[in-house]
């Protein structure tokens, strides 16, 4: 297995060097084929979203619609791929960041239904209960 780094990923979408693009499409290429094994983490795509939203505009459906397809790609691994994807189907349909989403589905995937937090963002989500120390 090789780990993908965020700018693999963010090489691929952006397709600014068209160099680069190509040496990344064969790898995805190669993973695809099942000749190389990819592993990736939720930070990755976390940092890939705000990569994608903050430098290069990108809006909501563009990102989430990328996301998925990394999600989907045969061959590349993701441990804690089902809380991604819930996290993404909440980052799309509610108004709060992907950090947010990815806890949240990070504690019902654990059976936690309180956080202690200042972020209000978490009241927007059913099942949990916000709380301040």
């Amino acid at each position: 297995m090789i780990f993908l780094d965020t700018n693999i990923f963010l090489r691929y979408f952006e397709r600014e060097d068209e160099l680069i693009y190509k040496k990344v499409e064969k790898l995805f290429l190669e993973i695809v084929q099942g000749n190389i094994i990819g592993i990736s983490n939720a930070l990755i795509i976390a940092e890939v979203i705000w990569v994608l939203k903050k430098f290069y505009n990108w809006d909501k459906e563009e990102i989430c619609n990328n996301i998925e397809l990394i999600l989907k790609t045969p061959n590349i691994r993701f441990r804690e791929r089902s809380i991604i994807i819930e996290a993404i189907n909440l980052y799309r349909d509610k108004n709060i960041n992907f950090i947010d989403a990815y806890n949240y589905s990070y504690m019902k995937a654990n059976g936690i239904n309180e956080i202690y937090s200042f972020d209000k963002d978490f009241e927007k989500l059913e099942d949990i209960k916000r709380l301040e120390p």
